[in-house]
């Protein structure tokens, strides 16, 4: 690989960070992920991000090793930890993400028992979820679907084999899809309601995450058979 093509993968591997970084950064604005009247402050920007930031560890933990692999001094390393770290990581993921997934439902739950049962449950809604930070949510998804595809596009730039590569461009196509579906649910509801299309974006990134946790974890355990058996006197 050419150096400036070599510079592209790394530029990708950064941008794309960068719009995990970004998601990260939210959480200070988010209170406590909770099916209570507690979470009124998930309003701004939206608990549909946390759930997104599932998706993008794992795109970018991907992008990492891809990373590691190209480096010949770290590749023997890399192949005896790859499996156990993945192991790790997948199933932090899939805990975290099973619950985020049954709060998200318990919150959408609460808010649509509340918004149907007026007048007091319906003014109750209100106050709480009626007023959805649509402009904070709509720059923070806005910049990284921004650099996710900057991302992507110096990636298959920088070796266009990666076009190839089913399984990683399903991951990179799933985290542009969640963001721009959760975007989509910001936009088109009434204020009023992009709380509860927020909550619904929360669950359909918390399954995609779940899938490719599963699928890593799968992926994890056979490295890891392959691995044992590679030093496993015959």
């Amino acid at each position: 690989m050419s150096k400036l093509k070599l510079v592209c993968f790394f530029v990708s591997l950064v941008v794309i960070g960068a719009s995990l970084f970004v998601e990260l950064a939210t959480l200070g604005m988010l209170g406590e992920f909770k099916p209570t009247a507690a979470v009124a402050d998930d309003s701004a920007p939206g608990v549909g991000i946390r759930a997104l930031i599932l998706v993008d560890v794992i795109l970018v933990y991907s992008i990492a090793i891809i990373a590691i692999d190209m480096a010949p001094s770290f590749r023997a390393l890399s192949g005896r930890i790859q499996g156990i770290v993945t192991l790790i990581l997948s199933i932090v993921i899939i805990i975290i993400t099973i619950a985020s997934i049954f709060a998200a439902i318990s919150l959408l739950m609460l808010m649509l028992s509340l918004l149907m049962s007026p007048p007091f449950g319906t003014i109750a809604y209100f106050a709480i979820w009626g007023d959805f930070d649509k402009a904070t949510a709509r720059a923070i998804l806005s910049l990284s679907m921004f650099l996710k595809i900057v991302g992507a596009g110096a990636m298959v730039f920088s070796n266009p084999s990666f076009l190839k590569n089913t399984g990683f461009m399903l991951l990179m196509i799933s985290s542009l899809a969640a963001t721009f579906v959760l975007g989509l649910l910001h936009a088109f509801p009434p204020s009023f309601l992009v709380s509860i299309t927020d909550t619904i974006g929360a669950i359909v990134a918390g399954i995609i995450a779940l899938i490719w946790g599963v699928r890593f974890l799968i992926g994890a355990i056979f490295a890891i058979i392959r691995a044992i058996r590679s030093v496993a006197p015959v």
